[in-house]
């Protein structure tokens, strides 16, 4: 079985693996990257928070307005969307309250941690992007992780063996403000030079 195959199996078993844990206020419709068959191996992966209801309707990540600055910022670095990236989140399924879309809490982020990391393990990526403060506490609760809630943002650092990108979130409240708009394009512009 190939690392697209595993990935595929995995995604199928995290519903199951949540609910063992948690069962409140989760939309468990499964929303991941539709594009798996055409990854390079060892593809870049990139962390959102959560999926929001649009991805929850399309089944794929990102597909929101935080989806289109990212779709801009991937345009920058002359990578491709397809084939380049994996793009996943510190935890898989939609969180809501009162049927609109909430932050995942840090019990559902320790959860999405454990995920992150088998993940991470069938993956293998080159680098690893995370985007915002959910995908970067998420993080930190991978036991080989934990000091990544110290790092700026917007840097590469070398991790247990991994290279580890730190960025904000191309949300658009975030995207607006000029100063994380221009260090995002900074950042993925040199994205080539990083792998």
């Amino acid at each position: 079985m190939n690392w697209k195959e595993k990935l595929l199996d995995f995604y199928k078993s995290r519903k199951e693996y949540i609910k063992s844990h948690l069962n409140e206020k989760i939309d468990f419709t499964d929303v991941y990257d539709p594009y798996i068959a055409e990854k390079k191996d060892n593809p870049i992966m990139v962390i959102g928070e959560a999926p929001g209801a649009n991805e929850v309707k399309l089944k794929q990540p990102f597909v929101g307005k935080a989806g289109e600055n990212l779709a801009y910022l991937i345009k920058q670095s002359g990578l491709n969307r397809e084939s380049d990236f994996l793009i996943t989140n510190a935890f898989p399924f939609r969180t809501y309250e009162n049927n609109k879309n909430r932050t995942p809490k840090a019990s559902e982020l320790k959860i999405g941690a454990k995920l992150l990391e088998k993940e991470i393990e069938i993956v293998k990526p080159k680098l690893i992007l995370l985007l915002g403060n959910s995908a970067i506490k998420a993080f930190s609760y991978i036991p080989w992780a934990k000091e990544v809630k110290n790092l700026s943002k917007c840097g590469v650092y070398d991790i247990n063996g991994y290279k580890i990108g730190v960025c904000f979130h191309p949300s658009p409240l975030a995207f607006n403000r000029r100063d994380i708009r221009k260090s995002l394009e900074m950042f993925f512009k040199n994205l080539k030079t990083l792998i």
